[in-house]
């Protein structure tokens, strides 16, 4: 079986890494809860995860990740962390909003694309030292292109 792992999938293994950090295990439930999805859904998935070496599933056990899933799913988690915080503490974007945004384009974001997202923050943060209005700047310039953009 090819060891391509669909949004979907990547979704769910990012959802075990979080909840096992959380709550040192995790059950099928526990992940049905997490994606608000059927037990059913949840089960499919896991097979497929355990199929291609990701993690260790046994029907009514605890799933645990496998060195390979959880090298993937710290991957994924901080792919997430990062654009959150990009849109949230950057871009001054609704936490909530963020989240969605982050987890619509983690998957399609390339290793080459994210590793310059992340330089990006890491200059924005060091210029936003010298320079500690510029949010404010930033705000007041989207606020007039947006009532520029209205009219």
């Amino acid at each position: 079986m090819e060891d391509i792992l669909t949004e979907s999938l990547e979704n769910y293994l990012k959802t075990i890494y979080n909840i096992i950090l959380k709550k040192n295990g995790v059950r099928v439930k526990d992940i049905a809860k997490q994606l608000k999805v059927k037990n059913s859904s949840v089960t499919v998935a896991l097979r497929t995860l355990a199929s291609k070496g990701y993690i260790n599933y046994e029907p009514y056990g605890i799933i645990s990740l496998t060195e390979k899933g959880h090298e993937v799913s710290k991957k994924i988690t901080e792919k997430h962390r990062t654009l959150t915080y990009f849109f949230s503490n950057i871009l001054s974007l609704d936490k909530n909003l963020s989240e969605d945004i982050a987890s619509k384009m983690e998957y399609v974001l390339t290793e080459e694309a994210f590793m310059r997202f992340k330089c990006y923050i890491e200059f924005f943060l060091q210029w936003k030292e010298a320079n500690p209005n510029w949010i404010n700047e930033f705000d007041t310039f989207c606020k007039q292109k947006q009532i520029q953009g209205s009219h």
